[in-house]
């Protein structure tokens, strides 16, 4: 069975919350591809959710573009990572059309955050769709 979101009341929060309690970890944003934030984490508020969703959107997508000079035209992008003067964003995919953002500070343990990414991004894929956005619309959908 799947779940059809929307984000507006965070009902898929609780999910993030087990990851965000990890050390270091600052918080987890579940996002729908085309930048909607669809569930946030306890320790973020949905201004700053919102926010994070759009901009890791736009950062997802960079990786997609780049991701055929990592490989063969068919290259597909599991995840990418950008490292700051005082932490890192994981963005990775999370299930059709749906993306897992985790802020971290410097110190965290990359390989356990990345670990945990994909055990979490496996159960919510399972339980959600995020379609695309119809074609008629403002942007319309992505591929």
């Amino acid at each position: 069975m799947t779940t059809q979101v929307n984000g507006a009341d965070n009902r898929l929060g609780w999910m993030l919350n087990e990851l965000a309690d990890m050390p270091e970890v600052r918080f987890v944003v579940l996002l729908a591809a085309d930048g909607m934030s669809i569930a946030y984490s306890e320790s973020v508020d949905r201004d700053t959710a919102d926010k994070v969703a759009a901009s890791a959107s736009g950062f997802h997508s960079i990786g997609v573009a780049l991701a055929p000079f990592c490989g063969g035209k068919d290259n597909g992008l599991r995840q990418v990572v950008g490292e700051f003067d005082e932490g890192f964003l994981f963005v990775k995919t999370a299930g059709k059309n749906t993306l897992l953002a985790v802020s971290t500070t410097d110190l965290v343990n990359a390989e356990i955050v990345t670990h945990r990414m994909n055990g979490l991004a496996e159960r919510v894929g399972e339980e959600l769709v995020s379609p695309a956005r119809s074609q008629g619309g403002e942007g319309g959908a992505r591929p």
